[in-house]
Parts: structure tokens; C-alpha cells; sequence
């Protein structure tokens, strides 16, 4: 009789920083914000980032999202490497793979819930998928205020 064994699935991974290094400025004003980390995020899991202001949590995402470049190491976002990648090609990666959630909204104040939600598509000249838009704002609940501007929404519906 064959002996059981655990197979373990290997999980995609969906974004990847090795040895990732973050400096600002030289000299006396030198900043390491990023020192040599290594850190992966998996496909379909949330992932907490914690630490004390000032220990690089926003600079990491940042660079790990292509917002922001960095020093050395690599990222990756599944198997692209965001070093090696022009600006229009980063552009077209962040607004095709990567979704934002920023502490400051970034709502055009001038567009509806709505508006706000198509804009990348819009820009991208894509009509979103309406089924899976539709999924998605009844998941948060915004059924209902998709006509209103961003100062007729709560902080939580922004």
C-alpha cells in the first residue's frame, strides 16, 4: 500500500521585491528608506504591512506598485520585472494589473462615483466588464450613490 503524502499547491505569486533599496538624498541628508528587503505577496491573500511611521511600510508599496522607483533590487509584478520597463509600459502594467486604494481618495471632485470608478477604463478608451462592475459596487455598497460627486459621499464611500 502506497504511503500518503501531502501535496502542498504552489501558490502564483503576485508581487515580488528582492533585495529592494530605497535612498533619498546624499551626503548628511542620505535616507535609506528600504534596506535590502525581500518580501513576496501571493496571489488571493491580504497581506498587513505594520510598523512604525518612518519605517518604510508606503515607501515599499510604492516601489512594489511602480509608483515610485527605486534604488536597487528587482520587482516584480507576476512575471514582469517593473525595473526594466519604460514609462508607458509601466503606465499600461499599473493600470491593467494593479488596483490603488490610497488613504487620500484621489477622486476627480468634477466627476460622479461613477466617472471616478471608469476613469482608467475610460482612459484606456475600455469599456469595463458590467457584470463584474455591477458585483463589485453592490459589494461596497454604492448602488445607490453612483450619480453623486465625491463631496456628497462619506469618507467611507470615497
Amino acid at each position: 500500500m502506497p504511503t500518503p503524502t501531502t501535496a502542498r499547491r504552489a501558490t502564483a505569486v503576485a508581487a515580488r521585491a528582492t533585495d529592494l533599496s530605497k535612498v533619498y538624498g546624499q551626503g548628511e541628508t542620505r535616507v535609506v528608506a528600504l534596506d535590502r528587503v525581500t518580501v513576496e505577496f501571493p496571489q488571493g491573500e491580504f497581506t498587513a504591512i505594520m510598523g512604525p511611521s518612518g519605517s518604510g511600510k508606503s515607501t515599499l508599496m510604492h516601489c512594489v506598485a511602480g509608483l515610485d522607483t527605486f534604488s536597487s533590487g528587482s520587482v516584480r509584478i507576476g512575471d514582469t520585472e517593473l525595473g526594466s520597463l519604460k514609462d508607458k509600459q509601466l503606465t499600461q502594467l499599473r493600470r491593467d494589473k494593479i488596483g490603488f486604494i490610497f488613504q487620500a481618495f484621489n477622486l476627480l471632485p468634477t466627476l460622479t462615483a461613477l466617472e471616478n470608478i471608469t476613469l482608467p477604463m475610460d482612459i484606456a478608451g475600455r469599456k469595463p466588464d458590467r457584470e463584474w462592475m455591477d458585483r463589485v459596487i453592490d459589494m461596497v455598497g454604492l448602488s445607490a450613490r453612483l450619480g453623486h460627486r465625491p463631496a456628497q459621499l462619506s469618507g467611507g464611500q470615497q
